[in-house]
């Protein structure tokens, strides 16, 4: 794999994936970001086995290809480089060659193959919120939601959904056995159906 890409946008979307990767990780892939090459782009994805987060890069791809790179190393050189087109090329032994102007650095990576792999999204199973209001809607429900282990089902805030006509009510609720935070918007979404589903949080 050989990709050029804007050290910016490359910054921003390591910090976009980096949300999830925690130090509690036991295995060592989970501490890495997947970069997979698209046409023209590149995929960067992380996972904790419970969440997953995916960004697609706009960059130029000189040879295709997949790789994963430790996310904190990766993302503490890039934030040191200067403004400019950064070239990430892998090499033999799954090692990571990152250059931009005399700046040079090695990282070793591991193979796509041992990176869990997401499920994938049907189009009928997408649902697009705009990021404020949803933001807006996790922000006064997520403080209620129960970090203790033994109830599981309450490790996560409950979205309810109503189909309408012109708009669908959504509503947001969490709780963790004492306190109930929720949270009701009339919204408008593509192509919307009934639902409700606990999301992990």
């Amino acid at each position: 794999m050989k990709i050029k890409i804007d050290k910016n946008e490359l910054l921003r979307g390591i910090q976009v994936v980096a949300n999830v990767i925690t130090p509690k990780n036991v295995l060592p892939i989970l501490s890495n970001i997947l970069f997979e090459t698209l046409k023209n782009k590149v995929r960067l994805t992380t996972t904790d086995l419970d969440i997953g987060i995916s960004v697609v890069l706009e960059a130029e791809v000189v040879e295709a290809g997949a790789i994963t790179i430790p996310t904190k190393r990766l993302s503490d050189i890039i934030k040191e480089l200067p403004q400019g087109i950064v070239s990430v090329t892998t090499r033999k032994n799954n090692i990571v060659d990152i250059q931009l102007e005399n700046c040079e650095f090695k990282l070793m990576g591991l193979p796509k193959e041992e990176f869990p792999k997401l499920p994938e999204l049907k189009e009928k199973e997408i649902l697009i919120f705009e990021q404020e209001v949803l933001q807006h809607m996790l922000y006064l429900t997520s403080f209620a939601v129960s970090h203790e282990e033994t109830r599981y089902v309450l490790n996560g805030l409950l979205m309810e959904i109503k189909a309408g006509h012109d708009t669908s009510t959504v509503k947001l609720v969490g709780t963790d056995g004492r306190r109930l935070a929720a949270v009701e918007k009339k919204i408008e979404l593509k192509h919307p159906k009934d639902l409700k589903i606990i999301i992990p949080f």
